[in-house]
């Protein structure tokens, strides 16, 4: 899917969702490929399950991790809301992968706008870009019988489409995750990569 030297890549979620491990794997298996990476992480109130912010930038030679609004080629998000939040990041032709988790916000969050349903949502989504996916990865973490894999289940769907190697993202994993979990995590990227292979097709 990657048409331009440097891949900009936007990680959002909630806090605990594992969102930043997500994206430090991103970077490594990058990293691994021989490309240059920079990221950064911009945490909001992320142990009281407030936003989570990351950027990855990869490419040949890569500066800054800053990514402007409008110019993420990939926008990964482990909830629904959180996607809406910075959908305004991604480019009109990008890629949206989204976790199919709806998170209640805190009630100071709802005093200022009710969590859309989800219709709505997914509206808003398609009509940002044509390649939106729900991914039900909190659903397919729960039949592994870890739902804290949920992060890895995404991380394998997007595997699928970025040009990185399916072994930089192993020994990324494998190299980030706490050791006695390594087995159960590259399972649940595996899950994940072959629920992508079997709906990459549905361009929504």
């Amino acid at each position: 899917m990657n048409t331009h030297e440097i891949t900009n890549i936007v990680v959002v979620g909630v806090g605990g969702q594992g969102s930043v491990l997500a994206g430090q794997i991103i970077a490594r298996a990058a990293m691994l490929a021989g490309l240059s990476v920079a990221t950064s992480e911009v945490h909001g109130m992320a142990q009281r399950g407030g936003s989570v912010f990351s950027t990855v930038r990869y490419g040949k030679a890569v500066l800054s991790p800053a990514v402007s609004e409008g110019t993420a080629d990939v926008l990964l998000a482990f909830e629904k809301l959180e996607a809406l939040r910075y959908l305004n990041y991604l480019t009109t032709n990008g890629l949206a992968l989204v976790n199919d988790q709806r998170i209640v916000p805190s009630i100071e969050s709802l005093k200022l706008a009710p969590y859309p349903d989800d219709r709505t949502l997914e509206e808003t989504l398609r009509r940002r870009t044509r390649s939106a996916f729900l991914v039900p990865a909190l659903k397919i973490a729960q039949q592994i019988g870890t739902p804290a894999l949920t992060n890895t289940v995404m991380l394998g769907a997007l595997s699928l489409f970025l040009d990185l190697p399916q072994d930089a993202w192993h020994s990324a994993v494998t190299e980030l995750v706490p050791p006695k979990t390594v087995e159960l995590n590259l399972l649940a990227f595996d899950e994940g990569l072959q629920w992508a292979k079997h709906h990459a097709h549905i361009v929504t």
